[in-house]
């Protein structure tokens, strides 16, 4: 009973049942002393106790390994800092959707589809892999949220799930961050004999709806709205004005004495 109830139940509760249990077996004892029969009171309560004390520790042990994979899942779409802030302050975290004004940064390799039918399938996925850890790192160490991976293109945004007032400055050091390293990249690339890579990338800032979205199995936590399909508008325009980065006018109000 004490097993099944620390299973199922919350601690609180569980830990109610256990003392129900004590108090139970000691009473149906006297009851039974009282009629001339001397039950044994060690071996059952200690039985309790002991059920009690293991399940709980291998619950908070099991709980902790769980509670690890899930910040290691995690660390995989925000910096260390955003991870450190959650941990200390777990009610910044909203699950579901809210309004937040945000940051949205979109990039894409020019011309990917086109050289990547030249490579072979290793070469392509090593070749992919390496350039999206890089500019993943470079936004993360900005406080930006991966988003999504779509093929060769990542987008992300500032300001979701905590608080950042810098949203908009954070995302262009980040987007300038890109530039720079695409530079090693392109002399990295080089050396191997691969194609020489350009990027470009969008930067809007607005209202959007950013939470849990999905299906009850399966949910990604995103960002929706305009904000996001005009970022996505703007990294497209960077071929046309042959740049490498194209950021809004909203996005620009707010980082016009930094930039």
């Amino acid at each position: 009973v004490v097993g099944t109830a620390i299973a199922f139940l919350p601690l609180r509760w569980a830990s109610m049942v256990t003392g129900m249990a004590l108090l139970s077996y000691i009473g149906f004892s006297m009851i039974l002393f009282r009629n001339g029969i001397i039950p044994n009171l060690v071996y059952p309560l200690l039985a309790i106790v002991l059920t009690y004390t293991a399940t709980v520790s291998y619950s908070y042990v099991f709980e902790g390994r769980e509670r690890k994979k899930a910040l290691k899942a995690f660390q995989q779409y925000v910096s260390p800092e955003v991870i450190h802030e959650i941990m200390k302050h777990p009610e910044k975290l909203k699950l579901g959707g809210e309004k937040r004004e945000i940051t949205v940064l979109f990039s894409d390799v020019r011309g990917f589809t086109s050289f990547s039918e030249k490579l072979k399938p290793e070469q392509l996925v090593r070749m992919l892999n390496e350039y999206l850890t890089v500019m993943s790192d470079v936004l993360m160490a900005e406080k930006g949220l991966i988003d999504k991976y779509i093929g060769d293109a990542i987008m992300a945004f500032w300001g979701a799930p905590l608080d950042n007032k810098l949203h908009a400055l954070d995302a262009c050091t980040g987007a300038l961050g890109m530039v720079r390293e695409l530079v090693i990249i392109q002399k990295r690339f080089a050396q191997r004999n691969w194609p020489v890579i350009n990027i470009g990338i969008g930067l809007n800032t607005g209202d959007a709806v950013v939470g849990n979205m999905g299906s009850e199995k399966r949910f990604n936590y995103t960002a929706m709205g305009d904000v996001v399909n005009l970022a996505s508008r703007l990294e497209g325009l960077t071929k046309q004005y042959g740049v490498k980065i194209i950021l809004s006018e909203s996005t620009y109000r707010y980082v016009s004495k930094e930039f």
